[in-house]
């Protein structure tokens, strides 16, 4: 664990800077909008939060591909000749990238409360006050960041997989190695595809169903008035499968896994 903990703080120091300056744009950027929200509409702070969270679904799958494509070019035989095993190496990369978009997460967050804490509640938009919006936002804005940061670690294990191809073709195809990337990801969007339309796809995820329904929605049951029964009924209920949950948890770690195992055995300096 102290060798992994060493990758671990490698790898902030790394990054450091960078993601101090981007936090602060962020902090500056989202006071301006909550300025902007208090004078003229609340759209103007949570719009550019649903854009946000958005960009965080990929946030772990660009920060591995701009990480592992540096040590590509810049150490790789330090890197490569490591003697600790390369899961190590990624597990690092992928825990401050984590750590990074849930700083990023937390300051939108706190941003968004706040803009909405001042912002005018139009009166014509169903009676809303800021009692009732409050609670709805808050346990809308947790369940999308839970969904954020479960999407964004599997995204991330396929960026994972196909900078390693790109580096294990290197030798190979030299500066078209890129047409490996673009393979890679052209038959893991087709097969994926194609799995889930498949009776064997259906039979190991279609089962233990979870209904989530939003608590706090009853809380703007005036605001509810205005829309029809059923995109109501969409608002409050979400459903998803226990087996869908053991599906991508596994697939994800098969490919963070395959991803490790490549760089041991495959790649070569």
């Amino acid at each position: 664990m102290s060798a992994w903990w060493t990758l671990l703080q490698k790898e902030y120091l790394m990054t450091r800077t960078s993601a101090l300056l981007s936090l602060a744009i962020l902090l500056i950027g989202g006071l301006w909008l909550v300025y902007l929200s208090s004078r003229y509409n609340i759209g103007l702070i949570i719009v550019p939060a649903s854009f946000l969270l958005v960009f965080l679904l990929f946030y772990p799958a660009l920060y591995i591909l701009k990480s592992l494509n540096w040590e590509w070019k810049i150490t790789p035989h330090l890197w490569l000749h490591c003697p600790q095993p390369a899961w190590m190496l990624l597990s690092a990369k992928l825990a401050i990238a984590l750590l990074q978009m849930l700083a990023i997460i937390l300051i939108a967050a706190a941003l968004l409360l706040l803009g909405i804490s001042v912002s005018p509640i139009p009166q014509e938009v169903g009676g809303m006050t800021l009692s009732s919006l409050l609670p709805f936002v808050i346990e809308l804005g947790f369940y999308a960041a839970v969904f954020t940061v479960a999407a964004s670690i599997y995204i991330g294990a396929w960026a994972t997989l196909i900078s390693v191809v790109n580096a294990l073709v290197g030798h190979i195809l030299g500066r078209f190695r890129w047409l490996a990337s673009v393979a890679a990801f052209i038959v893991a969007v087709v097969g994926f595809g194609r799995l889930q339309q498949t009776w064997i796809y259906e039979l190991i995820t279609r089962w233990g169903l979870i209904n989530i329904r939003l608590k706090s929605l009853p809380e703007i049951s005036d605001f509810g008035t205005h829309l029809s029964a059923n995109a109501e009924a969409h608002m409050a209920m979400a459903q998803f499968y226990t087996g869908e949950i053991l599906f991508y948890l596994l697939l994800t770690v098969s490919l963070y896994a395959l991803s490790a195992w490549l760089i041991d055995h495959k790649v070569e300096v």
